[in-house]
This record gives C-alpha cells, sequence and structure tokens, in this order.
C-alpha cells in the first residue's frame, strides 16, 4: 500500500501541485525554526498522507477506527448517567473515518457539517458519512438542535480547528502565530453542560486508525470562558507537533 500512498502522493503534490504554496508557506510559518529540507520533507510527508486519505476516502469500507475498550466503556458510563458527550478533533488524520464510531460505542452518535453547494454532490457525500450510523446535522442549526434534544444524551463530534473569521473566536497563540479560534464547540459543551474530550488519531498499518480521547473537563457549565478552547488548542498543537504531516495544510487557516 505504501507504495499507492507515494503515488497518489506524487500526483497529487508533484504533479497537480494541489495548494501547494498554502501548504509551503503555512509550514514554513508554523514551524519557523525548520531548514529548507525539514520543510520539504513534512510537505512530501504530508502528501503521502493525503493520498492515503484520498484511498480511503475513495474506499470508505477500508478505514477502521480502533477504540481501547477501557475509553468506550468510560463514555458509556458518562452516557447512563444521563449527560451528553462532545468530542473535539481537528482536520488530523482521517477524520471522516470517525463516522465509523457508531461501530463500535453504543451510544447515539453526531456530528456537524458544512453542507456542500452542489446538492447532488451532498447527498453523494451525507450518505456516505450517515452510512455507518452517524446521523449529520447542518452546522447553522448544530446548536439549536442540540439544545432541543439535550434531554436525550449522545455524543456530538466537533471539527473546530477551522477558520472562525477575523471578528470572531478566541485570539490565541497556535502554530507560533496569532490565530483566532472557533468556540462554537465551546459554547454548546456549556450549554448542555457536556463532557468534553479531544479526540487524536494515530495512523496504524492496513487502513486502521487508532482513536484516543483525552478529557478536557467532566462538566463544561463550570469551567472558565475559553478554557475549553483553549485546552484543545493545545492538545491538537501538541498532535501537529508530535507528526506535521497528518495535519491539513493546504487549508487556508491563516488569512
Amino acid at each position: 500500500m505504501d507504495k499507492i500512498y507515494n503515488f497518489l502522493g506524487f500526483l497529487i503534490g508533484s504533479v497537480f501541485h494541489y495548494r501547494s504554496q498554502v501548504a509551503v508557506q503555512n509550514l514554513a510559518r508554523a514551524f519557523p525554526n525548520a531548514s529548507y529540507g525539514e520543510v520539504k520533507q513534512y510537505l512530501l510527508s504530508f502528501y503521502r498522507n493525503m493520498g492515503r486519505v484520498l484511498l480511503e476516502s475513495i474506499f470508505p469500507f477500508l478505514p477502521k477506527p480502533i477504540v481501547d475498550a477501557a475509553a468506550v466503556e468510560h463514555l458509556q458510563q458518562i452516557h447512563h448517567s444521563n449527560r451528553n458527550i462532545i468530542l473535539i478533533i481537528g482536520h488530523y488524520g482521517n477524520w471522516e473515518t470517525l463516522n465509523k464510531l457508531p461501530m463500535q460505542i453504543d451510544i447515539p452518535i453526531q456530528a456537524l457539517y458544512k453542507p456542500i453547494k452542489n446538492k447532488l454532490l451532498n447527498g453523494i457525500v451525507m450518505k456516505l458519512r450517515e452510512n455507518y450510523g452517524a446521523r449529520m446535522i447542518p452546522a447553522q442549526h448544530g446548536i439549536r438542535t442540540l439544545i432541543k434534544e439535550k434531554n436525550n444524551p449522545s455524543i456530538t463530534l466537533f471539527v473546530a480547528d477551522q477558520f472562525p473569521g477575523h471578528q470572531n473566536g478566541l485570539p490565541m497563540q497556535f502554530l507560533n502565530q496569532n490565530t483566532c479560534m472557533f468556540t462554537g464547540a465551546e459554547k454548546v459543551a456549556k450549554k448542555l453542560n457536556a463532557y468534553v474530550a479531544y479526540v487524536e488519531m494515530e495512523a496504524t498499518t492496513q487502513h486502521r486508525w487508532n482513536v484516543t480521547f483525552r478529557t478536557i473537563c467532566d462538566f463544561a457549565a463550570e469551567t472558565e470562558d475559553g478554557f475549553i478552547t483553549e485546552v484543545y488548542t493545545r492538545y491538537l498543537e501538541r498532535s501537529i507537533q508530535h507528526d506535521p504531516s497528518w495535519w491539513l495544510w493546504t487549508h487556508r487557516r491563516w488569512k
């Protein structure tokens, strides 16, 4: 499979040059002390990994999230106490494979998403995402829907590292840059007084992904404003610094 990943990565990065300038700029700014050779290696590894994620997207039956039994039991205990669970993720690894969590966790699971403008394409993507039991909620209806259903505890997945706009979000340092971080997940969590955790993904062989949950807080309503977003940001930053090749560097994060 490595040869296939390398070939796809070569096509994406070296033939089609998919947002290569954006990726190089983001990497250079995030790792200002890295040499040209190190940045180049990060870039090559990133496109190779994008090849794997692309292959897993084309054949969605391939990837599988692996969750430790103790972690599953912990989430189920929280659910049995009639509490909501918020899991916050970044554009790291193959986050789409988390839509398969219902296959391992016997709790209603949903994710917020931004609809694609093309209705046909949006319908296809939605079908793929919901094929394994997860429910998709349009982001613009997310807060209203979750508050309305707060008495029916569930797990909600938030991708929280997108650009919120210069006038929105919480200002902080992220990857050596002044950054506004999305606070929607924190706001929802506080309204639901939810248990909140960061989702860390580690790639293994044969399209397997080890999934780990790092607790951010047990009761969101008891935390100070900004605490959840700050801790999530530091966890994500640590993941990226550990292995930069799995973050989505082609994302125009710093506009």
